[in-house]
């Protein structure tokens, strides 16, 4: 896919070579990253995810970038890629090591969305067991150790599925590999609870907050992996998908059909939401 990269304020193509083969995040995956949806060159809640990447930063001891760098990282990715509809994705490592060897990259990708059956047919999710330990900080951040989720999305689609659900040793659903997970259970909206090791996502923040406003009573909450398999709705959500419904939890169909009511109605509700913070005239922005 091509793009263009803004790497510690020099812009280059995306497959330009830019990255020392000392940098810490190269070597041991030492960083952090976020990942952003333009829309019609606006990013949808930006100080949202710094926030969660400076603060993650902090929690494995790595030395946040100023803010005011990180956005000048976004801007000017931005602006040289002339992308409209866009998928901005910023990383920060430690470099080499070195005080003042910090790298930072905005990298700034047309945007790509899963499959549109995924959207209306929903897609089919498999139970993968969750690999790190409850209390491993890697579960709460956006570390660019990645390897856990993308071994569970190939579990899941040697399963024949399209998306993994991440089940730790208590049977509990955590979250998608790379997703948050929400259920409907009789008319109630559920989701699990940060505490249960999940990565807070800012699509899974604002669906809650459409809820509320749409009159949708929530609960954050443990979930089982038999209760969503025999829930009404389930849907992931994401920043570049936004809400994706599923139709299947390991072969079997959750609720009537998907999307279900509530899917439906909050996935209207998220993109007025969208609309509404960007300016934008469009209600219907995906």
């Amino acid at each position: 896919m091509a793009g263009i990269a803004w790497v510690n304020g020099k812009i280059l193509a995306a497959d330009e070579p830019a990255i020392a083969p000392t940098d810490r995040g190269f070597m041991y995956g030492e960083g952090l990253f976020e990942t952003m949806r333009a829309y019609l060159g606006k990013v949808f809640r930006q100080a949202r995810h710094l926030d969660r990447l400076i603060r993650s930063a902090t929690e494995i001891g790595l030395s946040p970038p100023s803010r005011d760098l990180l956005e000048r990282g976004i801007a000017g990715s931005l602006a040289a890629g002339g992308m409209s509809n866009a998928i901005v994705r910023l990383t920060v490592t430690s470099g080499t090591g070195e005080v003042g060897s910090q790298t930072v990259v905005a990298l700034v990708r047309p945007l790509k969305l899963p499959p549109p059956q995924h959207y209306s047919q929903g897609c089919r999710a498999a139970s993968v067991a969750i690999g790190l330990a409850p209390g491993s900080a890697l579960r709460r951040v956006k570390s660019l150790n990645y390897l856990d989720k993308l071994l569970a999305t190939a579990a899941a689609e040697w399963a024949g599925a399209d998306e993994a659900l991440l089940v730790d040793r208590d049977a509990r659903v955590v979250e998608a590999a790379m997703r948050n997970v929400f259920g409907v259970v009789g008319g109630r909206l559920v989701t699990p609870p940060v505490a249960r090791g999940l990565l807070p996502g800012v699509t899974r923040e604002a669906v809650l907050e459409v809820a509320a406003r749409a009159g949708i009573p929530a609960d954050e909450r443990d979930v089982t992996l038999s209760e969503l398999q025999a829930a009404d709705e389930c849907f992931l959500t994401s920043s570049i998908a936004e809400i994706i419904p599923v139709a299947s939890v390991d072969g079997r169909a959750v609720g009537e059909g998907a999307p279900g009511e509530v899917t439906k109605r909050l996935t209207e509700a998220y993109r007025v939401l969208v609309a509404d913070e960007l300016g934008l005239e469009s209600k219907r922005s995906g």
